[in-house]
């Protein structure tokens, strides 16, 4: 690689190995080398494409940098809510039928002592 975008892949290559050492921000480096913070994330995606984002600070449990937004898996249960006439609510999962008899059970007699779980 010659010319002018050699010596600068030249350049920036030794600016990503000092920011691996860096533990500060990406603002504050980016202003001890004099260079734009929209700069310095083009050549990061140009030449560590492989790489994750990394953020400062925010470890995960294996001890690896990790972004500030972590996977999130939204499962939602369904569940049956049954509302006795004392105003009394109980929740149970909707996919077991025991639960659901039970509770019935149990809220058919206000007066009867439920089992603990």
């Amino acid at each position: 690689m010659g010319g002018k975008f050699g010596e600068a892949e030249s350049t920036w290559r030794g600016r990503m190995a000092r920011f691996r050492e860096w533990t500060s921000t990406v603002a504050e480096f980016c202003r001890r080398e004099g260079v734009s913070v929209p700069s310095f994330y083009q050549w990061r995606k140009r030449l560590e494409p492989a790489t994750e984002p990394r953020s400062r600070g925010v470890s995960s449990p294996a001890g690896h940098a990790s972004s500030l937004f972590v996977p999130v898996k939204v499962s939602s249960a369904p569940m049956a809510e049954i509302e006795f006439p004392s105003g009394v609510r109980v929740r149970v999962p909707a996919t077991s039928v025991d639960a659901i008899r039970a509770a019935i059970l149990a809220g058919g007699d206000p007066y009867r002592e439920v089992p603990s779980c």
